[in-house]
């Protein structure tokens, strides 16, 4: 009774896992199919059952298997691996091939476990997508003298924003907020051109973005919003080797860092963040709050200052808020 109660229970444990599972006799005659390898690879049991593994492949898979399978029955506590692209279906899934063996050491059969790889497979192509624009890139920008590039980049920034009628101009705005509230403090010093600079470039990591994420008209996923939280970085790989001094690329690198160390790319707080990224902070919130997006409309500028004021000391440098509403209040910003 007991080995009759274990038996079901290993069956079931292998019907109800969600990897797909065949099971072949010592033969290659498949015995077993469960529901998982059904979805996974499109299958019907009732047509595999019973048949042998090979012939239950295409004919221009046939060798492959043949030899996975001749390979596994003479090489016990291995496994074969294979990578399959069902164009058919547009998935991925990734076949375990694994002997099993008695304590005599004879062949019992086989074991295929079926795992669908789809989302992960193009979550690294899309990784490998943007990692190979960041370095062609990198590449041209390295072909050229430091200040034809910087104006190149600018140009970039400004065709990537004129695509998008709800962002076309936002970098040039925030530049323009960004000095104002430097000067203002600091008056033009050695660093007035490197803000300058960052401010205009702080989004061209986002042409390393794909548009569908960029453009897209209603709210992003979170594994969109993920994506796109990677300009900062992009944008900052981008810009280092044009920055021998390091004066502009962390700017660019660090502006979505928050004051209370909840930003992002490296999660800084305080004086860790550069000051010129403080101040860039400020002004790119500001004129996306000003600026009319797919899923709202535009804040009034009341409710931007307010937005401002109560993010002081948490997103926000208080120092350079200070400075904002000095500025706004009087009408040196719209």
């Amino acid at each position: 009774m007991e080995r009759e109660w274990l038996d079901n229970l290993y069956r079931l444990v292998l019907q109800q896992t969600q990897d797909g599972i065949i099971l072949s006799d010592a033969d290659g005659v498949i015995v077993f199919v469960n529901d998982a390898a059904e979805r996974i690879r499109n299958i019907q049991r009732e047509n595999i059952l019973g048949h042998s593994m090979v012939d239950c492949h295409k004919e221009t898979s046939r060798e492959k298997v043949n030899r996975a399978l001749g390979y596994l029955k003479s090489h016990e506590g291995n496994a074969v691996s294979r990578m399959v692209t069902d164009s058919v279906n547009d998935k991925y899934y990734e076949n375990i091939y694994t002997p099993v063996f008695d304590e005599t050491h004879t062949l019992q059969g086989v074991s295929v476990i079926s795992r669908d790889i789809t989302e992960r497979r193009r979550a690294e192509e899309s990784k490998a997508a943007i990692q190979r624009a960041q370095e062609v890139a990198h590449a041209t920008l390295m072909e050229k003298y430091h200040s034809l590039m910087m104006t190149s980049m600018e140009m970039l920034t400004n065709l990537l924003e004129a695509r998008d009628f709800y962002t076309n101009g936002h970098s040039k705005r925030v530049c323009e907020i960004a000095t104002k509230l430097f000067e203002h403090r600091n008056g033009i010093d050695e660093h007035f051109l490197d803000i300058q600079w960052a401010a205009k470039l702080h989004d061209i990591g986002k042409i390393c973005i794909p548009d569908a994420i960029v453009h897209k008209p209603g709210k992003l996923t979170s594994e969109e919003y993920e994506t796109i939280k990677m300009h900062s970085a992009l944008a900052s790989d981008i810009i280092r080797p044009l920055d021998p001094g390091s004066r502009i690329w962390p700017m660019i690198r660090y502006h979505h860092e928050r004051y209370d160390g909840k930003g992002y790319p490296d999660g800084r707080g305080g004086e860790e963040i550069p000051d010129g990224a403080r101040v860039i902070a400020i002004a790119d919130t500001y004129d996306a709050m000003r600026s009319c997006r797919p899923y709202r409309s535009a804040m009034s500028f009341d409710q931007c200052i307010e937005e401002i004021k109560a993010n002081a000391g948490t997103q926000f440098d208080p120092k350079w808020v200070k400075v904002f509403l000095e500025l706004a209040t009087t009408g040196s910003i719209d």
